[in-house]
């Protein structure tokens, strides 16, 4: 009997100090995956202690509970002991940490998309379902150690409590409840709480927030950098082709040694048409870069979103009809409920293709085109591009690109694509200017917003063609940053003076000089500092 008892204390004891060293060990990778130290060193950053100890807590909690008698309990720690190991999953083939924007993308993403990235969503819990099945059955079969709840519980109860009230002190987060918005409160919980507890919450938080997206109320305010009023516009068509998911460097008119891009390099080589250099991004998110192009939102915050005019509403009150055409696989929530969709239901028709590839979009522009006898529309055309799982593709571009791989098949399909489109405009208007650029790039065969070193997911291609030889190449060349790039955050303004608006050329220089991105992780950062650590 005494020996059963030394060894039962012996597994207690060792469990205890596997579970400590698990949990110091995710603890620092959270740490030094967070641009949370502030230039100190982990050992030196109390936030890394209080990370250790909440993710022991987790950790004892989920044994606890794995035991208890009742099915319920047992089937809730079951599945955080799977959302933890889907993290530590996600970590060892990312090597990253999720990110604020993986999250917000899970609840922001429509169906296609959702099902579009299901491959590597089976790549990262398919492994952690496995760990989950093994580890319970050992904990069944081997493990019969049963641990007391007080201790970790007092722990979550007394921090919980410190937290809540620090919530409650701070004016700026009370604020943005007011407003419905509880994603920053939610960020705490992440930084306190690593283990599945924190991404929890804030998935929970991001969904509680959609509802700031859903206001169908004109804005009344212009941005500061807008000079009113209006001019009278000497552009009848102006369309934005927003590509997804390109990376600049896969476009033959880039030097990319397979013919990926041949119609788009010949319609941009034209007089009065330029192929631009050294583009990037503003952000590696959907959701986040297309509010950074239509409306005056900048990367340290979204106020802008909600205060000023956005650049459908601007192009309205300049009395252009307003369009927001988009490929299936683009699809917006019947809600409308996202910081994009926020934007586009303030157009005046917005519709969508009836085939998920993108070559159909220019039936649906026809359409638009011959139905509609305004004498001025600007035409937002958002194509499902190079979207994972890279099947926006047919034998057409198989034909053409035979050895090719399935990436640069839908860079092949999207310059068919924009020829397509563009032979529509040519079609029905002699005064036209055209934009075509992606709402970011792509690390090739591992996706977008991932990473926080990798530049491949900020570098896009930049082509534009007009009629007026008042837009030429120098026009587009005047906003390039002193940093030797074209910033996506430019695109407002280079929008605004299409529309016949000018610009206070302080605060675009100011803006121009401060070439900066919106990272994964909600942080922003010098686009240099990424471009150089490539």
């Amino acid at each position: 009997m005494k020996t059963c008892k030394v060894i039962k204390n012996n597994q207690w004891l060792i469990l205890l100090l596997v579970y400590t060293v698990l949990s110091a060990i995710w603890a620092y990778i959270v740490i030094t995956k967070s641009d949370i130290l502030f230039n100190k060193s982990v050992f030196k950053n109390l936030l890394f202690y209080i990370d250790w100890v909440t993710t022991l807590c987790f950790i004892v909690l989920v044994h606890i509970g794995v035991y208890n008698r009742h099915y319920f309990i047992v089937g809730i720690s079951t599945l955080f002991l799977f959302l933890f190991l889907s993290e530590i999953s996600y970590f060892i083939y990312y090597g990253e940490i999720i990110s604020v924007g993986i999250l917000d993308s899970i609840v922001e993403s429509n169906a296609n998309e959702a099902l579009s990235m299901s491959k590597q969503v089976l790549i990262i819990i398919g492994p952690a379902f496995i760990a989950t099945a093994l580890i319970l059955f050992i904990f069944r079969k081997i493990i019969t150690v049963k641990l007391r709840p007080t201790i970790p519980l007092s722990f979550c109860i007394i921090s919980l409590s410190v937290m809540v009230c620090a919530i409650t002190r701070d004016q700026s987060l009370n604020r943005e409840a007011q407003r419905g918005y509880y994603k920053n409160n939610a960020v705490l919980f992440r930084h306190t709480y690593p283990a599945a507890v924190g991404n929890l919450s804030y998935l929970l938080a991001s969904f509680a927030s959609t509802n700031i997206y859903s206001s169908t109320n004109e804005i009344e305010k212009f941005n500061e950098a807008i000079l009113l009023p209006p001019n009278k516009t000497d552009n009848d068509l102006v369309v934005l082709i927003m590509g997804e998911s390109s990376l600049v460097s896969r476009y033959s008119t880039y030097g990319y040694h397979k013919q990926t891009a041949p119609f788009m390099t010949n319609i941009f080589s034209q007089n009065g048409a330029c192929i631009i250099q050294n583009s990037h991004s503003a952000a590696a998110f959907t959701k986040d870069s297309l509010p950074l192009t239509l409306s005056f939102n900048i990367p340290e915050s979204d106020d802008n979103l909600f205060n000023n005019k956005s650049i459908i509403e601007m192009a309205k009150f300049n009395h252009y009809k307003t369009y927001w055409l988009a490929s299936p696989g683009q699809g917006i929530k019947d809600s409308f409920e996202t910081k994009f969709g926020f934007i586009a239901r303030k157009s005046d028709v917005v519709a969508f293709g009836k085939d998920m590839h993108d070559i159909y979009l220019s039936q649906l522009l026809e359409e638009t085109l011959q139905q509609d006898n305004s004498p001025k529309k600007f035409i937002f055309v958002h194509l499902r591009g190079s979207h994972q799982p890279y099947e926006n593709y047919d034998e057409i571009d198989k034909q053409a690109l035979p050895d090719a791989e399935k990436y640069d098949l839908t860079i092949h399909h999207t310059d068919r694509t924009v020829k397509a489109l563009y032979d529509v405009i040519n079609k029905y208007s002699h005064n036209y200017t055209l934009i075509y650029t992606s709402d970011h790039g792509e690390i090739v065969n591992v996706g977008h917003g991932v990473s926080s070193t990798n530049v491949d997911q900020f570098l896009i291609p930049f082509m534009f063609i007009s009629t007026n030889d008042r837009y030429n190449c120098q026009f587009i060349e005047s906003f390039r940053s002193p940093t030797g790039y074209l910033s996506g955050l430019m695109n407002k303004y280079i929008l605004s003076n299409l529309l016949g608006y000018d610009v206070d050329q302080t605060i675009l220089n100011k803006e121009k000089n401060n070439d900066r991105v919106f990272m994964p992780d909600g942080s922003v950062m010098p686009f240099l500092k990424i471009s150089n650590n490539d």
